[in-house]
């Protein structure tokens, strides 16, 4: 394979639909994995150097950035910005977008709390991301037209129902791990997500599934409600891998449990938001 060869690959594969909004391939989606187990660890070694406890504090306080980076999205999505600008808003990059900001407001109210200019830096870290999604979402309802009104009751409420029946049986049947607070909520990102893909696809119609795995199955059974077993059928039984072989491992045990987390949330509410403020 010459540098020809491998220039029209990258272009096919990774710079195209980027440039195009062209959603994934088989090959960007696996790299895109591998990018993530390898910045996993990268992120473990960061902590280990600011001497940051990974836990549910810090989950909790970085949550609002999880909504944040989904809502930059969409300022693409509604053709706010302008290329070149616009392929950092386009995923992955806005993914990479949204850990920068993330980092950097981190760094500043660490340093705020060690140098004695403010208490516990969770707190401000907490409420500028809080800032951010309202920014961010200020500027959405500012400049565009509000189609799908209600797509966020009828997408929380199927949540909130698939996640509080997933809970009840699990209590049922005394299967502890499906009951513990925070992989509850990694459950209930993972139905908002679903709840999401199946409302546009199957409620409001005219959008479609850009990602590789669930548009098979999509395809296979001509509706998105198959999401919902997708989700349960892999998701269960990563978190029960997790709570059994990574329990030992506090830092790389949240840190993945907070990866379930973005994986769930992030592309759930950039698909709500997009319902809201895009007409399929």
């Amino acid at each position: 394979m010459d540098f020809m060869d491998i220039g029209s690959f990258i272009a096919k594969y990774f710079i195209d639909p980027i440039i195009y909004n062209e959603g994934y391939n088989v090959v960007n989606t696996l790299t895109y994995a591998i990018i993530l187990g390898i910045s996993l660890f990268a992120i473990l070694k960061l902590m280990e150097l600011l001497k940051l406890k990974i836990d549910e504090r810090l989950i909790m306080a970085t949550a609002p950035y999880i909504i944040l980076g989904a809502s930059l999205r969409n300022l693409e999505d509604v053709h706010l910005l302008s290329p070149p600008l616009s392929y950092m808003f386009i995923t992955p990059l806005v993914y990479v977008l949204a850990f920068l900001i993330t980092l950097a407001v981190l760094l500043i109210c660490v340093y705020l709390e060690r140098s004695g200019r403010a208490g516990d830096y969770s707190k401000p870290y907490f409420w500028a991301g809080i800032a951010g999604i309202v920014i961010v979402w200020g500027t959405l309802l500012l400049t565009q037209p509000v189609w799908v009104w209600w797509a966020p009751i009828v997408v929380i409420a199927l949540a909130f129902t698939f996640t509080g029946v997933i809970y009840l049986i699990a209590r049922r049947l005394k299967i502890g791990f499906l009951t513990m607070p925070l992989n509850v909520a990694i459950l209930g990102a993972h139905m908002f997500d679903a709840s999401s893909t199946f409302t546009a696809v199957d409620i409001v119609t005219g959008f479609a599934e850009k990602h590789v795995v669930p548009t098979l199955f999509i395809d296979i059974t001509h509706t998105a409600f198959v999401m919902y077993f997708l989700k349960l059928a892999v998701f269960i039984p990563v978190i029960y891998l997790i709570e059994k072989y990574f329990i030992e491992d506090k830092d790389l045990y949240y840190i993945l449990k907070f990866v379930l987390l973005v994986l769930g949330f992030g592309p759930g509410i950039r698909n709500t938001l997009e319902l809201v403020f895009i007409h399929g």
